[in-house]
């Protein structure tokens, strides 16, 4: 005899603990939410509803089965209600995160389209549940499926009123969050009922069987039920989606002076958002959002795939920082646009920046002001809109000061003009990154993400130093580490006229002394972020780290260092189920190279280290914030 405690210890909770362990490193404050509005909603309805089936007899239990009762249904069945609940949402989060909520929002869908799609499903469940709510007559055959179909419709025509067209964009997930749960549950009760852990009483249903030991009237309830939770969550993501792209408007910040309770102005919150109207929103919103993930997903469908494992705000916000930062760096890049108009853009983006940081509502500026790529200005105002209010100009303008470094050509001469060129154009990113994550950090978290920026950036340059000067005839080592012959030929493309060895050791030279100065303590700044965020953070430090891996690993200087796609994957998922970042063993593994190379060679590298460290240490800051106030 299998007991109803037996049914959740061999069949529901192995499922729902290895759920949540996968879903672990990426739980965030709106899962918690989700799944305790849900779990709460479920349990209330669900136990009166319950106790009335029971108390007709539609169904019972074997009373040796059972630990206990309360009313007329046993304690393992309110078990199930959040059992089944959390099971069914967590496996709906794990099959939906991978996309954007906003990318299924359809501001510009026609009108006639959406009411059609939109309420005529509604009048169907409606008439359902009333004619359902009619046939419910106790002792009778229709019974039992009655009582399902009227307690199910009703809900689901007010979650199909919220959430339809995002239901329909999302079909493949909605039905593969569907169909699995509910094969897997029905699968558990035929074998409970095969087991007499509990009855179906054929006096109150059709008596039809979908399969052996599996009446129709259960495989209905855990379709509908599993419907119910994957529309419910399905609603909230999209609710979630619209308040955060919109944030509070007057009437939200009214009832949250009223109401001090943070839920209830939550739950508040989420209504209103609920049942606005995809063609209520401003399409300009969703279109500039698109046009910023477009460009990320061009630019590097690499990060647009690892960005998955952020929560959906954080993802969101971090696309558009991408977006605006590909958007910009074109504009320095665009060697199809002469140089002089491309300054003159680049003076147009700084203006844009200004006004934006400078006024309380930067969604309100003049965009027409401005004379940018369409796709810039795409990419400016969801900058405007998401970034900017969380974000401190210094970093925006440092950022931009590396775009005209490299627009003018300029030459990096010392080790300190390389360490003030990577602030520019890492350890800005790093901090604004850190800033969206983490909307209130402390000076002490905001110095690691910069120094993690440097480790990146350098990391970077090490891999790209024949690329660099054959595709772009640049030169981003100092030029005090080369000789002149070594830097002419830096410059003009012929750069593999150093050899492989010196080629090698100046990559080294960048990673030994350099990069690992700031890998130890920048790494554990990733501590301080949201507990959702630090596994992506590692994850993509670690894929990037990887690639000095690589670099020792060749024996000569490979032309472009690459992780293989299989094992960036495995660096990922390591680093996301992990509570820590790999050990930087690309800088340990630098030291043993660099201890290696002929004496004369060491002897000289030694030499413009010793003779740059202090100067560098001495100035860093000073040259940080130098570039901060340009």
């Amino acid at each position: 005899m299998l007991t109803y405690m037996e049914v959740h210890l061999y069949y529901t909770l192995p499922v729902l603990g290895i759920l949540l362990a996968i879903l672990r490193p990426f739980h965030s404050s709106q899962d918690t939410f989700k799944y305790g509005f849900l779990c709460a909603m479920a349990f209330s309805t669900a136990s009166l509803w319950d106790n009335y089936i029971v108390y007709h007899r539609a169904w019972w239990y074997c009373p040796l089965c059972v630990t206990a009762v309360i009313g007329y249904v046993p304690l393992e069945e309110y078990m199930f209600f959040i059992i089944m609940s959390l099971m069914t949402v967590a496996f709906t989060n794990l099959v939906m995160r991978w996309h954007l909520p906003s990318t299924f929002i359809k501001p510009d869908a026609p009108v006639f389209k959406s009411i059609i799609i939109r309420y005529l499903p509604i009048a169907v469940l409606l008439s359902i549940g009333v004619r359902a709510w009619n046939s419910a007559v106790p002792n009778t055959h229709l019974f039992y499926g009655s009582c399902i179909l009227w307690y199910t419709c009703p809900v689901l025509a007010l979650l199909w009123f919220g959430s339809s067209e995002y239901i329909c964009s999302r079909y493949k997930g909605v039905l593969i969050s569907i169909v699995l749960p509910t094969i897997y549950l029905c699968w558990v009760d035929k074998v409970a009922i095969a087991a007499g852990t509990w009855h179906i009483s054929l006096r109150t249903s059709t008596g039809i069987m979908v399969a052996p030991s599996l009446p129709l009237e259960e495989f209905l309830f855990f379709l509908l039920i599993n419907v119910v939770l994957v529309f419910a969550t399905c609603a909230i993501d999209r609710a979630q989606a619209i308040l955060h792209l919109y944030g509070m408007n007057a009437a939200f910040s009214y009832f949250s002076f009223m109401n001090n309770s943070e839920h209830v102005t939550r739950l508040v919150n989420l209504t209103y958002a609920f049942y606005l109207s995809d063609q209520a929103l401003h399409a300009d919103t969703f279109h500039d959002l698109h046009t910023a993930w477009r460009i990320l997903k061009q630019a590097s469908f690499s990060f647009y795939t690892a960005s998955a494992v952020f929560p959906t705000n954080v993802r969101q916000d971090l696309g558009v920082l991408y977006g605006f930062c590909r958007a910009t760096d074109d504009i320095a890049d665009d060697e199809e646009t002469p140089v002089e108009q491309r300054k003159e853009q680049l003076a147009t983006v700084r203006q844009c920046i200004y006004d934006m940081f400078a006024t309380k509502n930067p969604a309100a500026l003049d965009w027409s002001r401005y004379d940018l790529p369409s796709s810039c200005i795409s990419s400016l105002r969801a900058f405007a809109r998401l970034c900017a209010p969380k974000l401190q100009v210094d970093a925006v303008n440092e950022l931009l000061d590396g775009y005209e470094f490299d627009l003018n050509r300029s030459t990096v001469e010392t080790e300190a003009d390389l360490e003030c060129y990577s602030a520019c154009v890492a350890s800005s990113v790093g901090e604004m990154c850190t800033r969206l994550m983490l909307p209130y950090p402390d000076s002490w978290t905001i110095e690691r993400a910069r120094d993690m920026g440097l480790v990146l950036q350098y990391t970077n340059i090490a891999r790209d130093i024949v690329t660099d000067s054959q595709e772009l005839r640049r030169c981003y080592l100092p030029r005090d580490w080369l000789s002149s012959k070594e830097s002419e030929a830096m410059t003009t493309g012929c750069v593999e006229e150093l050899g492989q060895t010196r080629l090698r050791s100046l990559a080294m030279k960048l990673l030994v002394g350099r990069a690992d100065r700031w890998a130890g303590q920048a790494r554990r700044g990733i501590d301080r972020l949201p507990f959702d965020c630090q596994g992506g953070v590692r994850a993509a430090c670690a894929v990037y780290m990887a690639i000095g891996n690589e670099l020792i690993k060749e024996k000569g200087y490979p032309k472009r260092a690459y992780v293989s796609t299989s094992q960036r994957i495995w660096v990922v998922l390591k680093s996301v189920y992990k509570t820590s970042l790999p050990s930087t063993g690309f800088l340990q593994a630098s030291i043993n190279y660099y201890n290696t190379i002929t004496r004369s060679s060491q002897k000289n590298l030694n030499n413009n280290n010793n003779s740059n460290r202090h100067k560098i240490m001495k100035t860093r800051k000073g040259k940080q914030r130098a570039f901060c106030l340009f």
